[in-house]
């Protein structure tokens, strides 16, 4: 899930001498140990054109996409050994995001006027119901707690995280966002949403009280987070479309450790369940990929 800004940028010579610098000088005071371009990816496989984003993939690398392609919306099921998708069912034209448990699927929706997130079957792809939200849904996420999912709902340029219940249908709660909210993520234990903006303003933000924290910057761009499954890192995709990066923050340290590469064109970032590897979704209208890269200690 993403709100991308379209701008062009033109940098001289002198800028880029700037840009390079102060991008070294960020690396060094954040205690990088590794450079931007210094990883290369484990692997990249073919993946379908107009991916909008995909689930957290299991440990055999199998993870569902969503995908619209001339206006025309499914989702489809990947595996980065097979160059062909597994399977692919139909989802609403709105579908703005994805969000998968260990049996079911959610999908997000989001006109200009409404929003709503959908449930389907994770195995026979049947819907199971829907939830009504009150605004546009810009996305759509997951946490530990099989009946939860949690919507990411712009009103009147007000963002806030509703929390849908799997069961009831129902929305359980809601939990104002700062404004600009372009990604969120769910910490394992279920009682925190980090928010990011495009600024690279991480909130930490506690479900029950809806109270910010702790913030911490990490960098321009921000367009999409996911936590590692065992909560201790936040990885932060970032910078320009054409000039993406990852940032690698300790959450212990609200710190950057490091900044991987991210191929252009990069919408969304998932962790695998090892915590050894990211997952960049990259999609276009003209071509699409999944790129893995390693994550060292």
């Amino acid at each position: 899930m993403k709100k991308l800004p379209t701008k062009t940028l033109i940098i001289t010579g002198v800028a880029l001498a700037v840009v390079v610098a102060a991008i070294a000088a960020v690396l060094l005071n954040s205690g990088s140990t590794t450079s931007v371009s210094s990883v290369k990816p484990l692997s990249i496989t073919p993946g379908p054109t107009g991916m909008l984003g995909g689930t957290s993939p299991t440990p055999s690398g199998e993870l569902f996409v969503l995908v619209n392609q001339n206006g025309s919306a499914n989702v489809q099921l990947l595996n980065v050994s097979s160059t062909k998708p597994l399977s692919t069912f139909p989802v609403s034209n709105a579908a703005t995001g994805i969000a998968s448990n260990a049996t079911t699927l959610a999908v997000s929706q989001g006109t200009q006027t409404s929003g709503s997130v959908t449930f389907y079957n994770a195995v026979s792809h049947r819907s199971e119901g829907s939830v009504a939200l009150p605004g546009p849904a810009l996305g759509v996420g997951a946490s530990a707690n099989p009946d939860l999912f949690y919507a990411l709902v712009q009103v009147n340029n007000n963002d806030s995280v509703d929390v849908v219940g799997l069961n009831t249908h129902q929305i359980v709660t809601t939990v104002p966002m700062p404004s600009a909210t372009t990604s969120f993520a769910i910490s394992p234990d279920g009682s925190t949403i980090y928010a990011v903006q495009g600024s690279g303003l991480v909130s930490v933000i506690g479900i029950t009280s809806g109270k910010v924290t702790q913030s911490f910057i990490t960098g321009p761009g921000a367009r999409s987070i996911c936590l590692s499954q065992d909560g201790s890192r936040l990885y932060v995709l970032k910078g320009s479309v054409l000039n993406d990066n990852v940032a690698v923050v300790n959450l212990a340290t609200e710190a950057v450790k490091y900044v991987l590469p991210a191929p252009a064109y990069t919408v969304q970032v998932q962790v695998a369940p090892s915590n050894t590897e990211i997952y960049d979704i990259v999609g276009n209208p003209t071509y699409g990929n999944i790129q893995i890269y390693p994550i060292s200690a």
